[in-house]
Order: structure tokens, then sequence, then C-alpha cells
């Protein structure tokens, strides 16, 4: 059993979650510790332990192209020939040697320059003859240590007591990270490879999204979160939610410009809409933009491309201002500053 620290914005909100990553060779461990979910969360809960989440992550439930999808999180900069190359040396190994690994992530904090250090617990030596109850409850005896200590110095104190952790409504999570935690980690356990190449972003006249250096990965967004997110793009200083009123008119014309709606109320309404305080539109607009990318490339790719906040709360998408092409259409007529 391993215990360790990693630092990364995916972290943020997967506070107390257990990842069963399945590996091709230990079927019958995985389905082993399936059939004792129920058993864990007893013996956790009691001991004072209850857990958030408990996330199963097999390449089978990313659908049809899973592999080819995984390792382009990973390595997007590949192309179509390298791609296929690439998924079927990991298809190979990944029947012969991938190991299930059951982790447990006890805490996360934020550090200083925005980002979630996680403290981690992580088992992947299991006895392969088939006793897996004592190397399994060994390590429950170990979530139970980690998580007193982390609530109290003093071991001694019932905790059952205990205050849960986001008490306070400012600590709470913004995003639940755990679906993209999970596929990374299964890239990981597969290892699928390591890119650090960050793509430009360049808009043609259709407001299409090509990434130039990721010729496989498809950008596709619905004309409301892809107005805003041009927006975001135009102001590097970033974007106060609650000032999306100051940005009224540029917003309106971008998205008339993406939609190709030019009435004026129909406009209106769109904007008037995605500042209703009672639905929210806005939060869930920057959600769609953060799910799809999320969805074709790892956090740390992807979170160049995001709109985030740090401690200013101004919401701005990190990546480098000379690295983002608009479209010239937009250019031409004016319609951003």
């Amino acid at each position: 059993m391993k215990q360790y620290t990693d630092i990364s914005s995916i972290y943020q909100g997967t506070s107390l979650s257990f990842f069963l990553i399945e590996g091709e060779v230990d079927k019958a461990l995985n389905r082993y510790i399936r059939g004792h979910q129920k058993s864990i969360e007893k013996h956790l809960a009691q001991r004072g332990v209850r857990y958030a989440a408990f996330n199963i992550v097999h390449s089978s439930l990313f659908g049809s192209r899973s592999l080819k999808n995984l390792v382009l999180r990973q390595c997007p900069t590949l192309d179509k020939e390298e791609l296929n190359v690439r998924v079927k040396e990991i298809r190979d190994k990944f029947k012969k040697e991938a190991k299930s690994r059951l982790m447990y992530i006890f805490g996360v904090t934020p550090t200083a320059d925005g980002r979630y250090c996680a403290e981690i617990l992580c088992e992947d030596d299991f006895d392969r003859d088939g006793d897996y109850l004592t190397t399994l409850y060994k390590f429950l005896d170990n979530v139970v240590r980690c998580d007193i200590a982390r609530y109290s110095n003093d071991t001694s104190i019932d905790n059952k007591f205990r205050i849960p952790q986001g008490e306070n409504e400012e600590d709470l999570p913004q995003w639940d990270n755990s679906e993209f935690l999970g596929c990374d980690l299964l890239a990981d356990n597969l290892s699928c490879g390591h890119c650090d190449t960050v793509s430009p972003i360049r808009f043609d006249n259709r407001f299409n999204i090509p990434l130039p250096l990721y010729p496989q990965i498809s950008i596709k967004l619905e004309p409301l979160p892809k107005a805003l997110y041009i927006l975001f793009l135009q102001h590097p200083e970033g974007i106060v939610l609650k000032d999306i009123q100051d940005y009224e008119s540029e917003l309106k014309n971008i998205y008339s410009a993406v939609s190709g709606r030019k009435n004026p109320t129909v406009v209106n309404r769109m904007f008037k809409a995605l500042t209703d305080p009672c639905s929210n539109p806005l939060h869930k607009n920057l959600s769609i933009i953060r799910k799809c990318f999320l969805s074709k490339l790892r956090f740390d790719i992807a979170s160049n491309y995001i709109p985030t906040h740090g401690r200013t709360k101004a919401h701005n998408i990190p990546i480098d201002s000379k690295l983002i092409e608009l479209p010239e259409i937009i250019k031409e007529q004016g319609i951003i500053v």
C-alpha cells in the first residue's frame, strides 16, 4: 500500500472518494470488490467514516471508441496512423499486464497557486491467489486512520461527532470532477502516454473551433456557450460573473454573429435568460464549456482552455492570448473590441 500526495486542479470536489481502477488481469478481484461495496460501507460507517462516492472505472465505460478516446486524452497531438499504432500496443499490454488499483482520496486542500493538493491511499498489491479479504480490510483500516488524523490530532476523540467537511458554503466544491479524474486515472493505469503541448485555438469564419496541433480532437459547442466562450477569450483579464451586464452589447453582437439570429427580440430574450438569477444559466453554460473540453482532453491540458477563477473571482481562460485566433468576420465587423 502506498500513501502519497498529488497536486492538480482536477482534485477539487473529490475528497473522501474511492476509485477502483479495474485492470484486465484482475477480473476476479474486480468482481470481489464490486460485490463487497455494501460491506465496505458498513465497515467504515461503524468506525465513523462516511465517504462521498465509490467510483468504479473501466475502459468499457467510455464507449465503443473508449481506448482511442483515452489515448487521445493523454496524447492529443497524435495523427490517425500514430493513434492506431498506440492503441494496438496498449490493448495488447492491457490484456496482459494492467492490474487493478483501489484508491481513496482522504484529503483535498487548495494550494497557493489555485490548484489542489490531494492526499491519497493506493493499494495495487492484492493477493492474486484469491485471498483478497486481508488486504482489503487492512486498506480500510488505513482509511479509518487517515480519516481520524485528518479531523483531529487527538485520536481518542469519538470521530462519530466530527463536523463534516464543507460546513462553510465557500468551501463547498464548485465542480464534480470524479468522472474526468476517473478517465485520467484509467489512462495512467493503461500507460497511455503523456503530452504537454498546448495547441493554439483558431476559429474559422463558420465559428468552428479547431485545435491545430490536436488533429483528432473536435470541440463542438451550441451558439450560446460558444458566444460566451468567445467573450471570455476576448477578455484575458477576466470577467466577474456578477458584472456580466457590463458586457451586454458585446455578448449580444457575438451571439448574433455565431447563431445567425438577427432579430433583436430573440437576442434580447437570450441575454435576459442568461442573466436570470433564479435558473443560473450563466454557470450552466460555463459548465457545458468545461465538460466539452474535459471530455476530450486530460485535465492539465484542458485547463488551458477552460474558464476558471482565482482569488480575484474573475473568470478567465488561462491560454496565452498569442495562441488565440478569433474569426476574421468578427474582427472585420468590429464586433469585438
